[in-house]
C-alpha cells in the first residue's frame, strides 16, 4: 500500500479540560499509521482560542497546505480544533481553502472527511455553528462571573497595576497566596501571612487562579509603593511624564512583563482609579462575543475594542487599600485633562488624523500604494483598514485580490518598535562613549594638555588662597620675615604663565561641543521624537516612520505584513534641529 503524506494540526485553548497537545499528536500519529498515512509535520497553537483565525500554527498549516505538492491530506482531531468561529461560514471557508489547494481534510476523532457537496457542507455548517455556540455561551457565563466579581469589589481581571500584588482568596474570604510580578518578568508565589516564597514561575509562564478562587489587590513592596506615591506627587507638582519614566527606570523598576517604563505605560498608571482603592469595570469592551450594556449581557455583531459610556461602568469604592491620596489623585486628573485640552488645541485636527502609513505601505500583489478605508458597522462602530488603492479604484486587472489590513495592529506595532529603539538608543552608554572617543580623537593631545593646565591652575588657586589667609592673620613685618609676600609674587607669576598657556591651547583647539552638551542634545532630540509618537501631528509621525521604515508590504497570500527597516536610524534627526534632515550624523 502506498503511503500518502499528511500534515497535522493540534490546538489547545485556555480551557483546562481540553486534551494536551501531546495527546492530540499521539492520536493523529495513531490514526495516520492505521490509515496508510505518513505524518510529515504537525503544527500547533497553544493557549489560543479557536475563534482567533490569526494563529501562528494555523498560518503555517495554510501556507504549507497551499504550497507543498508532496502533501495530500490535512489531519486534525475534530473541527473544533481547527476553528470555533463566530460565524459558521468562516469555518466553512477555512475548510474550502484547504480543499481548493487539493488537500483532503480529515477529522481523526470521527473519521469524517470534508468533501465538496451539499451533505458535507450542511454538516460542516452545523458543526461549526455548534463549536462557535460553545464559545458564545462560555463568553456569556464568563461575563456574568466577571460582572459579579466587580460588583463585589474583587479584581475583575487584567494586568495588575504597578505597586500592587494579587491576593488570591477562597470563597470564604480566606487568604491563600500572594502573586508578585518581578522586574525580570518572572512571578513568585508568596505565603499571605509570612511572605515566604512558595513557588516561582519562569518568564512567559503566568500564574492562573482556579475558577472557585477570587482575586483582590494588596500593596506590593514598600519600595514600589513609595515609587507610586512619588510618581503621583511629582506629576501633580508639574514634572513631565518623561521625567517620571526616567526616575522609575533608573531605580530599576520594570513593568509586570519585565519591560522598561515608557510614557505610554506611565499615562495609564496616572489615570488608573485603582490607586485610590476604586474598582472600575466595563469602561471598554474587549470581548468579541458580548458587551455588558444596560445591566445585561448583549451579544455583539461586530468586533474590536469598544468604549463604553459611564452609565455602563461598574464602580465599587474601597475595594482594596488605596496607595494614593484622593486629593493628590484629583490634582493629577485635572492636570491630565488640562494637558489633553492643550494638546488638542495645539495640534488641531492632526491629533485625530487617521492612517499613518498612507503612501508608506505597498500592496504585495501589484505594488500599488495602500490607502486607508474606514468601515462602519450597522450599529455605528468604525474600524480602520488599509486596502490596495488599485483594487479600491476598480483596477482589478492590475490587482484582482480584495483584502484589507487592520490599521491599528500595524501602526501600533511600528510605533512600539520605534519607541523601544528610541529608549534603547537614548540610554545606550556605548553610543555616548563613542561620541566621547570621537571628540577626544578630534581634539588630539591638546585636550590632555588643557586638562593638565586646568589642574595646575586649580592647584595655584588653592595655594594663593592659603597665602591670602596667612597674610590676613599676620602683621606685615612677620609676613615679610616669613617670605609670604615673595611666595605670593611667585605663585601669581606662575598663575599668569599657566593662564597664558591655557589661552593658547584653547585658541588652537577645535571649537567642539562638550560630551555632556552633545549627550544633552541627543537626549532632548530623543524626547522630541517620543513626544511626536505620543501626540505629534500626522505629518510628523509619518516623517518619523519614513526615517525608520524602508518598506512596508502587505502580503494577502501569507496574511502577513513585511516591514523592512532602514540600516541606520535617526542619525540625521539627532544631528539636526527639529525635523529638518541634516547632512551628517551624530
Amino acid at each position: 500500500m502506498n503511503m500518502i503524506n499528511a500534515i497535522g494540526y493540534v490546538r489547545r485553548s485556555t480551557d483546562r479540560q481540553e486534551e494536551s497537545l501531546a495527546q492530540q499528536r499521539e492520536q493523529l500519529q495513531a490514526y495516520a499509521a492505521s490509515h496508510g498515512m505518513q505524518l510529515v509535520a504537525v503544527y500547533e497553537d497553544d493557549a489560543i482560542s479557536g475563534s482567533d483565525f490569526d494563529r501562528p500554527g494555523l498560518r503555517q498549516l495554510l501556507d504549507n497546505a497551499t504550497t507543498r505538492s508532496d502533501v495530500h491530506a490535512v489531519l486534525t482531531w475534530d473541527r473544533n480544533r481547527l476553528a470555533r468561529p463566530k460565524d459558521a461560514v468562516d469555518g466553512m471557508l477555512l475548510e474550502r481553502k484547504l480543499l481548493q489547494a487539493g488537500k483532503r481534510v480529515i477529522y481523526a476523532g470521527s473519521g469524517r472527511e470534508a468533501e465538496r457537496g451539499f451533505a458535507s457542507d450542511l454538516l460542516s455548517f452545523v458543526e461549526h455553528h455548534q463549536n462557535g455556540d460553545y464559545l458564545r455561551k462560555l463568553s456569556r457565563d464568563t461575563m456574568r462571573g466577571t460582572v459579579d466579581r466587580a460588583k463585589r469589589g474583587y479584581w475583575p481581571g487584567g494586568p495588575i497595576p504597578f505597586g500592587y500584588d494579587r491576593l488570591i482568596i477562597d470563597e470564604q474570604g480566606e487568604p491563600k497566596r500572594i502573586i508578585r510580578d518581578l522586574e525580570d518578568g518572572t512571578q513568585v508565589m508568596l505565603h499571605p501571612a509570612t511572605g515566604g516564597m512558595l513557588d516561582r514561575f519562569a518568564k512567559g509562564k503566568r500564574y492562573k487562579k482556579q475558577d472557585h478562587e477570587l482575586c483582590t489587590l494588596v500593596a506590593s513592596t514598600p519600595e514600589r509603593v513609595r515609587a507610586v506615591r512619588q510618581m503621583f506627587d511629582d506629576f501633580a507638582n508639574g514634572k513631565a511624564t518623561r521625567q517620571l519614566r526616567e526616575t522609575l527606570n533608573k531605580a530599576g523598576f520594570r513593568t509586570s512583563r519585565g519591560a522598561l517604563f515608557t510614557v505610554q505605560t506611565i499615562i495609564p498608571i496616572l489615570e488608573n482609579q485603582a490607586y485610590v482603592g476604586r474598582c472600575v469595570y466595563n469602561r471598554r469592551t474587549l470581548s468579541k462575543w458580548h458587551r455588558y450594556s444596560e445591566g445585561k449581557s448583549v451579544e455583539r455583531q461586530d468586533e474590536g475594542v469598544e468604549r463604553r459610556g459611564k452609565g455602563d461602568w461598574i464602580i465599587k469604592d474601597d475595594a482594596w487599600p488605596a496607595l494614593v491620596d484622593a486629593n493628590v489623585f484629583d490634582k493629577v486628573q485635572k492636570r491630565r485633562q488640562s494637558d489633553k485640552a492643550h494638546n488638542t488645541r495645539a495640534q488641531g485636527r492632526a491629533v485625530r488624523a487617521n492612517y499613518l502609513l498612507t503612501g508608506l505601505m505597498v500592496c504585495g500583489c501589484c505594488g500599488a500604494k495602500m490607502t486607508g478605508q474606514t468601515c462602519t458597522s450597522g450599529k455605528g462602530y468604525r474600524t480602520r483598514y488599509y486596502v490596495c488603492s488599485a483594487h479600491h479604484a476598480g483596477r482589478k486587472d492590475q490587482c484582482p485580490t480584495r483584502y484589507s489590513v487592520p490599521a491599528d495592529v500595524v501602526e501600533s506595532y511600528i510605533l512600539n518598535l520605534i519607541t523601544t529603539d528610541l529608549y534603547r538608543l537614548k540610554t545606550d552608554d556605548n553610543l555616548h562613549k563613542l561620541v566621547a572617543d570621537e571628540l577626544r580623537r578630534l581634539a588630539g593631545h591638546r585636550d590632555d594638555a588643557r586638562e593638565q593646565l586646568q589642574r595646575r591652575l586649580a592647584e595655584l588657586d588653592q595655594q594663593m588662597a592659603k597665602l591670602r589667609d596667612h597674610l590676613l592673620s599676620l602683621d606685615a613685618d612677620t609676613a615679610r620675615h616669613l617670605g609670604l609676600y615673595e611666595q605670593a609674587r611667585l605663585v601669581s607669576g606662575d598663575k599668569a604663565e599657566v593662564e597664558a598657556e591655557l589661552d593658547k591651547v584653547q585658541d588652537a583647539t577645535p571649537k567642539l561641543p562638550s560630551v555632556a552638551l552633545i549627550r544633552e542634545r541627543a537626549v532632548a532630540a530623543f524626547d522630541d521624537l517620543e513626544r511626536i509618537i505620543a501626540r505629534g501631528t500626522l505629518e510628523e509621525k509619518r516623517y518619523l516612520i519614513s526615517l525608520y521604515v524602508q518598506k512596508t508590504e502587505a502580503d494577502p497570500d501569507s496574511e502577513q505584513v513585511r516591514i523592512s527597516l532602514c540600516p541606520t536610524l535617526f542619525s540625521s534627526v539627532i544631528a539636526g534641529a527639529g525635523f529638518e534632515p541634516a547632512t551628517s550624523g551624530l
